[in-house]
C-alpha cells in the first residue's frame, strides 16, 4: 500500500458525444505527448480505501473550490489558471487522481471535501505537495507537524481514498503539464500532429499511475525475495537429506552382504550382540565324551529335556529336535580338552562303568556341557566363551542392519587400518581398541579374554583345587599330546586303591544359571544388544534432530 513510484503519461480519450460505443482510449506516443516517471521520494500519508498490492490509476485533475473561499486566492500562486478541472474531462466514469497544494488546514479540508463531492466514488487517490518545497527530496515524515490538520487524524478516516505527498518540483512540473493538456486537441502541444492520428474532437489528457509496494503482489518485494531464498534452501536441504538417506541405505546393504559373505563378524568386532537361534543350536552336534559313537537322538533329547532353563525370560521348548551329528566332528582326547571351561568340571569319559558325559561341540571345535553353554548361546551371546569365535554359521545375518551398526563397523575398520599402517591411534581410538572384542588371530599376541584367562590360570596353577582342571583351547598339530601307557609297578610295592566311578553332576536349574553367569564373565565386555538405543541414550537432542535429517552427520 506504500507508494513506490509515480508515472504520468498522455492519453487520447474519445469524445462520448461522437465516439462509437466500442471506441476506447489510446496512449499517445511519448514523442508527441507528455511523459514523466518518479521512481522514489513519494510519502504515503494515508492508506485508507486501497488494498495491498493494487495500483492507483486515474485521470489527473485538480478539484474546484468554492469561488468565495479564501483558499482560491491562496492556491493561485501554485495552481495555474488553466489547470485541468473536472469540467475539462469527458463526461464518463473514468477513475480520477487529484493533485493540489497542502496549504492551511482549512484549505486542505476544502480540497478533500471537494474531491469527495466530485464524481462520488471515482477519486482513487489524492496527491499533495508543500508550497514551501521547491526541491526533489522526499517530503517530511507522516508524523511531521507539517501534515497536521488539528483534528487528531480524523481526516484520514473520512476520505475513502489514499493520500500521498510528492516533492514540490515534481508537483510544479505536473501542474504546468496539467494546464497545457486541459484545452482542445488543437491547442495542446503537438496538437496539429495529433489531429492527424486522432479525432480532433477527442480529449488529450494526463493519466497518472501510482505503483504501490508489491507491484501487483500481496507481499512486499523483500518478503518475496526471502521466500525464494527459503524455497531454494529447503530444496537444497531436502535433496541433501534424500541423498544421505540413500547413501546410508546403500551402506547398510553393503554391510549386510559382507556379513553374509563372512567378511564381518558383528559381535566379535563389538558392533552388535547376537544370539544363536534355537534351530541353529539344535544343529550343533552332541556326542558322548570319550566315545566315537554319536549320542542317540532319544538319549540326548531325554537328557536335555531333563534340564530346563532356569531363566523365565528364555524358556526352552518342551520337546527339542534331535541333535544333528556331523561326520567331521572333532574328537579331542582326554588330554586335549578334559574339562568344561565354564564350570571347570572334568568330562567323564565313556567306559564300562559310566555312560560318559554328553558334550556340545561348537563350530570352533571347543566342547562344553550342553547345560552350561546352550542357555548362554541362546540368550546372551553367539561367541564361544573360550576363543571368542562366532558359533553362528557362515552367511548368517541379523534381520535388521541399522545405521548405528554401519557407523561402528566403519569406525572399527578405520582404527584397524591406522594401526596396520603404523599410525598412532588417537586417545579416543585407543579407548575403543581396549574395549573392542577382537577376533582371535593365532599370529598375534594373546588379546582375547580367553588368552588372558589361560595365562592367569596357568601362572597360578598352584592355587588350583584338586579334582579341577583349567580349560584349554585345542592344541595345534605340532603340540599334540599322546596318551602314555599305564605305569607298571611291582606287585610288592603296588597297592590297589578303591575303584571310584566318576559321575557327572546333575544339571540342576541353579547350576545352569551359575554356569551361564560364569560364561558371561569369561566373555568379558560384550557388544551392545541395541546399538541404536545405546547411541540414542548418549547423543544430545540437537544431534538426534540433525541425524534424523542428515544421517551420518552429528554422530
Amino acid at each position: 500500500m506504500t507508494a513506490k513510484s509515480l508515472s504520468v503519461l498522455t492519453l487520447d480519450l474519445p469524445n462520448p458525444e461522437y465516439a462509437r460505443s466500442d471506441q476506447t482510449y489510446e496512449k499517445v506516443n511519448d514523442t508527441y505527448g507528455f511523459h514523466y516517471y518518479l521512481n522514489s521520494n513519494i510519502r504515503t500519508l494515508s492508506t485508507n480505501g486501497i488494498s495491498a498490492g493494487h495500483d492507483l490509476n486515474g485521470l489527473l485533475y485538480t478539484p474546484d473550490l468554492d469561488p468565495t473561499s479564501t483558499c482560491v486566492n491562496a492556491s493561485a500562486p501554485y495552481v495555474p489558471a488553466n489547470v485541468t478541472r473536472l469540467d475539462n474531462l469527458p463526461d464518463t466514469d473514468y477513475d480520477l487522481v487529484a493533485i493540489a497544494p497542502w496549504l492551511s488546514p482549512q484549505c486542505v479540508q476544502e480540497y478533500l471535501h471537494a474531491a469527495r463531492q466530485d464524481a462520488t466514488g471515482l477519486v482513487r487517490g489524492f496527491m499533495f505537495f508543500l508550497p514551501s518545497d521547491n526541491g526533489t527530496d522526499v517530503p517530511p515524515q507522516v508524523n511531521d507537524e507539517a501534515w497536521g490538520l488539528g483534528d487528531g487524524g480524523s481526516w484520514k478516516r473520512e476520505n475513502d481514498y489514499p493520500v500521498y505527498a510528492i516533492p514540490g518540483a515534481t508537483a510544479a512540473m505536473l501542474m504546468e503539464a496539467s494546464s497545457l493538456y486541459s484545452l482542445n486537441m488543437t491547442d495542446v502541444p503537438f496538437g496539429s500532429v495529433l489531429t492527424e492520428y486522432y479525432d480532433s474532437r477527442d480529449y488529450i489528457r494526463l493519466y497518472a499511475n501510482i505503483d504501490t509496494a508489491g507491484n501487483g503482489s500481496a507481499l512486499p518485494s523483500l518478503w518475496v525475495f526471502l521466500l525464494v531464498v527459503l524455497g531454494i534452501l529447503l530444496g537444497i536441504i531436502g535433496s541433501t537429506s534424500l541423498l544421505m538417506h540413500w547413501l546410508q541405505r546403500r551402506r547398510r546393504n553393503v554391510l549386510r552382504r559382507r556379513v553374509i559373505r563372512g567378511e564381518v563378524d558383528l559381535e566379535a568386532l563389538g558392533i552388535k550382540r547376537l544370539t544363536v537361534p534355537q534351530e541353529i543350536l539344535n544343529g550343533m552336534p552332541l556326542y558322548t565324551y570319550g566315545s566315537g559313537a554319536p549320542v542317540s537322538a532319544t538319549t540326548a533329547a531325554a537328557k536335555l529335556a531333563s534340564a530346563p532353563s532356569s531363566r523365565a525370560s528364555s524358556p526352552g521348548p518342551t520337546v527339542r529336535p534331535a541333535p544333528a551329528v556331523r561326520s567331521t566332528s572333532y574328537r579331542p582326547t582326554a588330554l586335549q580338552q578334559p574339562t568344561c571351561a565354564i564350570c571347570l568340571d572334568d568330562f567323564v569319559p565313556a567306559s564300562s562303568d559310566s555312560s560318559g558325559t554328553i558334550v556340545r561341540e561348537l563350530p570352533c571345535h571347543h566342547i562344553f556341557h550342553p547345560e552350561c553353554v546352550d542357555t548362554f548361546l541362546r540368550d546372551n551371546s553367539s561367541l564361544c566363551p573360550m576363543c571368542k569365535k562366532t558359533a553362528l554359521p557362515r552367511g548368517y545375518c541379523p534381520r535388521t542392519v541399522t545405521n548405528a551398526m554401519v557407523r561402528r563397523e566403519r569406525m572399527v575398520r578405520r582404527i584397524r587400518d591406522r594401526v596396520t599402517v603404523g599410525v598412532s591411534p588417537t586417545p579416543a581410538e585407543l579407548a575403543i581398541l581396549r574395549t573392542e572384542v577382537h577376533e582371535h588371530d593365532p599370529a598375534s599376541p594373546p588379546e582375547s579374554l580367553a588368552s588372558r584367562l589361560r595365562i592367569r590360570n596357568f601362572s597360578g596353577i598352584s592355587q588350583m583345587r584338586s579334582g579341577r582342571r583349567v580349560a584349554s583351547a585345542p592344541l595345534s598339530s605340532s603340540q599334540q599330546m599322546t596318551d602314555m601307557g599305564p605305569r607298571h609297578v611291582s606287585d610288592s610295592t603296588a597297592t590297589t586303591p578303591a575303584q571310584t566311578v566318576r559321575v557327572q553332576p546333575p544339571p540342576t536349574p541353579g547350576r545352569r544359571e551359575w554356569a551361564r553367569q560364569r560364561a558371561i564373565a569369561m566373555l568379558g565386555r560384550q557388544a551392545p544388544a541395541d546399538p541404536e538405543g545405546e547411541e540414542a541414550r548418549t547423543t544430545p537432542r540437537w544431534r538426534k534432530v540433525v541425524g534424523s535429517v542428515f544421517p551420518g552427520v552429528g554422530r
